[in-house]
């Protein structure tokens, strides 16, 4: 236990230099990025004093080493500015559309994970035959497929072939003014779920399913792909071909001692997974006319809303880097000798 907490804290300090690091670059590009933040808040045809009051009002007339503390100093209260778009407090803004996001990067998490490792330990259980082969080449083709192709794909998919299934949103006019859901949580199937609105559920699933999808093609064949390799790694082991030869059903052997050994190294993966989801969650909100963070970020930049870009980056940057080091985490606590690594 002593060994696992030295090494949690490690991977802790690591985690939180890079956090630094990401903090430092993004308030230098958004220094660089050209436009007057002063002129863009206060709007069309400014007059000087008017910009020279709103460039003292953001401390844009500051030293540029006393504008980097008191960005440091801001994000650890919590506070990430004020958007220039909307002139709304940045995290007011994020905490209104991030839900959306996070139900989204949830959905298509949990979908590629669940589905690429019972195919990966499925494709190694019939390894070299055509079941393996199948699940191979499904899971290559569909890692190969950027996020937004898939997502135009399944989008011409259904209206070519009359599916009914919506295209964009997260709820039909109609379920919004029939079955309209109590934003408890921001997920809307989970708030359907807590409200027993089975009719706004229904209609919230039906418009997460082909985002969800479109996200989830990419971590699905990665996941699939590492969890066989390890599986066929694991399942070549003499302690794997024991438990086999003592009698010990096919099923248990698989799903209880195979993929837990199996698990560890796959973490990386699922790792990769999570952060692409969150990442890739941007152009996909953009096609399918999400209202999340990625919509939101796409807006901020159009409109050269530099704060509003810059917390977005901070925000997605730090779910990146606690979801690697949560995984550090479960990696050293499942494999020992990972610990010494540190």
């Amino acid at each position: 236990m002593a060994a696992w907490a030295k090494a949690a804290a490690l991977r802790l300090l690591r985690a939180l230099l890079t956090l630094l690091a990401v903090f430092t670059i993004t308030f230098a590009i958004s220094r660089l990025v050209p436009g007057d933040p002063a002129a863009l808040w206060v709007g069309p045809r400014p007059r000087p004093e008017e910009v020279e009051r709103a460039r003292q009002f953001l401390n844009l007339d500051k030293p540029l080493p006393e504008q980097y503390l008191l960005y440091l100093l801001g994000l650890f209260r919590g506070d990430l500015g004020l958007s220039i778009r909307t002139h709304n407090p940045v995290l007011q803004d994020i905490s209104s559309v991030l839900p959306a996001t996070l139900e989204l990067v949830v959905a298509a998490f949990a979908l590629s994970s669940l589905l690429g490792a019972l195919l990966g330990v499925a494709a190694a259980a019939r390894y070299r035959r055509p079941a393996d082969a199948s699940i191979r080449l499904l899971s290559t083709v569909t890692a190969s497929l950027p996020a937004f192709f898939t997502g135009i794909a399944l989008q011409l998919l259904v209206v070519g072939t009359g599916l009914p299934l919506p295209i964009a949103g997260r709820l039909s006019p109609e379920a919004s003014v029939l079955s309209p859901i109590t934003p408890l949580t921001g997920l809307y199937t989970l708030d359907a779920l807590l409200e027993g609105n089975l009719p706004g559920f229904r209609d919230a699933l039906m418009h997460l399913l082909l985002p969800a999808l479109a996200l989830s093609a990419y971590p699905f064949g990665l996941t699939a792909r590492m969890v066989r390799t390890m599986m066929v790694e694991v399942l070549e082991e003499l302690h794997t071909k024991a438990l086999t030869a003592w009698g010990l059903p096919r099923r248990l052997v698989l799903y209880k001692y195979a993929l837990r050994n199996a698990l560890s190294p796959a973490l990386a993966s699922l790792a990769l997974s999570f952060s692409y989801t969150l990442t890739g969650a941007f152009l996909v909100e953009v096609i399918f006319a999400w209202p999340g963070l990625g919509s939101y970020m796409a807006l901020s930049i159009l409109s050269l809303d530099y704060p509003a870009t810059l917390g977005s980056t901070v925000v997605v940057a730090s779910f990146y880097i606690a979801a690697n080091f949560l995984v550090d985490l479960a990696q050293a606590y499942l494999d020992p000798r990972l610990r010494a690594s540190a």
